[in-house]
């Protein structure tokens, strides 16, 4: 059926006058053409139209637009195209949009429609003229080059690497993990910025170089370790893969950019540590060199000294100098002895040798032989022990516990006016550990010293005072910990100072030592009863 006859069917008589030629394209056409009254019925539709609807051209002549079968299942379809018919009608402008087919159609297409109006000789709309198109494929197209650009933006917007695109020194393009990594709270801050401002001057020229290589076309490897220059002026370590990108028609640069400043201060920091090991390592070699080396000559001006003074007379003068030779050597024997002994703790090269030990034979043993130190100064030294009539063992290496209670209690000797006192004191806590206090009436320690008193060869307190190597404490310390011992120390100035040493609840024990037996136990003591 050509279009001239469709427009002499019943319903369309005398509607449409049409010439060969315009007949010819109307059947002719791959566009969908459908005529229309004002009010939306059909008056011809094109062999096209009919193809893409799957109807018979008899069926749809007569019907409403909006009942063709494209969408005869879909309400929403046909409310669009009643109020589209209804709105060319009225106002004699045409009307585009895209409109899908309803669910029931053979195959769901999207056609491009428009809707034109067609006057007569006095202006009047008598006739619409429908166009239609499938471009089903390439809204498909679209739709995918929309979702693609879409999820691109949201990796590249996402990603916690940072990305920036620049040309002829200026930022084009930034994501929100690099405006971040830079201290900027918006990438629109950057946007248009020098390249200048991000890098720090003293690299601009070699970045400038690599930047012109990259534009010539030449592959630049990752760059480790560059500078970047945070908004608040401080430098961050960043790694750099840089390519060269077409934008906006010209070549541009794309740097794919990673924070590694953690990285960096952890790897200088490690660096710096194995140093520190490397100087702990050398001193204390040296240290153990020397001390061998003096140690040696020592012992033999001890020897001849002694040898002096037992040959002299009782009142020579050569006496008095061997015996000031004697106090002298043995006064530098006991420095000597001090550095070597610090060393191997530092080392981690001191093995203790603990074993079940008495405590109250201990204390009183370190008791006996403070008095001999603080008699020049009359004071008084005092003992108090754990209440109770089961007696307690403390798991220790006794030469390193007694070296640790004589350092304290000499050292409070020193510190303590004539006439004061010190306290040696142990007690049980709760939770069965021990806690050993040593309490002076001295002078004390200023806060601002409290921390000073611990290293090696500091010392606090006035000149006056400070007659020793400084390392007592560092020693006591060191040798309490070593024993799973917690340190802590409390002092006022002009009234005195307590080192407390409080050994855990599973180096103490209740009972008294058996008779030695052959069966070694675990820990290098013997076993309790």
């Amino acid at each position: 059926m050509s279009a001239l006859e469709v427009s002499a069917h019943p319903g369309a008589a005398g509607a449409v006058g049409m010439d060969r030629l315009f007949d010819a394209y109307f059947d002719s056409t791959q566009q969908m053409l459908i005529l229309l009254d004002p009010s939306g019925t059909i008056l011809a539709i094109n062999r096209a139209a009919c193809r893409q609807g799957g109807a018979d051209m008899g069926m749809m002549i007569g019907a409403p637009f909006w009942l063709a079968p494209w969408w005869r299942d879909s309400e929403p379809a046909q409310d669009r195209l009643r109020t589209a018919v209804q709105a060319v009608a009225e106002n004699g402008a045409t009307i585009r949009f895209d409109l899908p087919t309803g669910s029931g159609f053979s195959a769901p297409l999207v056609f491009d429609l428009s809707i034109t109006p067609i006057t007569d000789a006095y202006g009047v709309t008598s006739r619409l003229m429908v166009e239609g198109r499938d471009v089903t494929e390439a809204r498909d197209i679209e739709h995918a080059l929309r979702t693609n650009e879409q999820r691109l933006r949201d990796i590249v917007e996402g990603s916690v690497q940072g990305i920036v695109v620049h040309r002829d020194n200026r930022v084009l393009f930034v994501n929100p993990a690099y405006a971040d990594m830079l201290g900027y709270d918006s990438v629109l801050r950057m946007i248009g910025m020098p390249v200048d401002q991000i890098i720090p001057a003293e690299e601009v020229d070699e970045a400038r170089q690599l930047i012109a290589r990259l534009l010539g076309g030449e592959e630049i490897p990752l760059m480790r370790r560059l500078r970047n220059l945070r908004q608040d002026g401080t430098t961050i370590y960043v790694d750099v893969l840089a390519r060269r990108i077409i934008w906006d028609g010209h070549y541009a640069i794309q740097a794919t950019v990673v924070d590694v400043t953690a990285q960096a201060q952890a790897a200088a920091a490690e660096a710096a540590r194995l140093a520190a090991e490397e100087a702990s390592r050398t001193k204390s070699a040296f240290i153990a060199t020397m001390s061998h080396e003096l140690r040696t000559p020592l012992n033999a001006i001890l020897g001849f000294a002694g040898i002096l003074a037992a040959d002299g007379e009782e009142d020579s003068r050569h006496v008095e100098y061997a015996e000031d030779i004697i106090l002298a050597a043995r006064h530098l024997l006991a420095v000597i002895n001090d550095m070597l002994h610090l060393s191997k703790i530092e080392a981690g090269r001191l093995a203790l040798e603990q074993c079940w030990i008495p405590l109250e034979t201990e204390l009183r043993q370190v008791h006996r032989i403070t008095l001999g130190l603080a008699q020049d100064k009359r004071l008084d030294i005092r003992l108090s022990l754990p209440e109770g009539d089961t007696p307690l063992l403390l798991h220790a290496d006794e030469r390193a516990l007694r070296q640790i209670l004589l350092n304290i209690v000499g050292n409070a000797v020193k510190f303590t006016p004539e006439g004061g006192h010190v306290d040696l004191c142990a007690v049980t806590e709760a939770d069965g550990g021990l806690t050993i206090a040593i309490a002076d009436t001295g002078i004390g320690i200023r806060e601002e010293d409290m921390e000073r008193i611990w290293r090696p060869f500091e010392q606090a307190g006035s000149r006056d005072h400070q007659n020793g190597t400084g390392l007592g404490l560092s020693i006591a310390r060191a040798l309490a910990e070593l024993h799973g011992a917690t340190v802590s120390v409390e002092s006022r100035p002009g009234q005195g100072t307590t080192f407390r040493f409080r050994f855990p609840a599973a180096s103490v024990r209740q009972g008294t030592l058996p008779r030695p037996v052959n069966v070694s136990h675990p820990g290098g003591g013997e076993a309790v009863s």
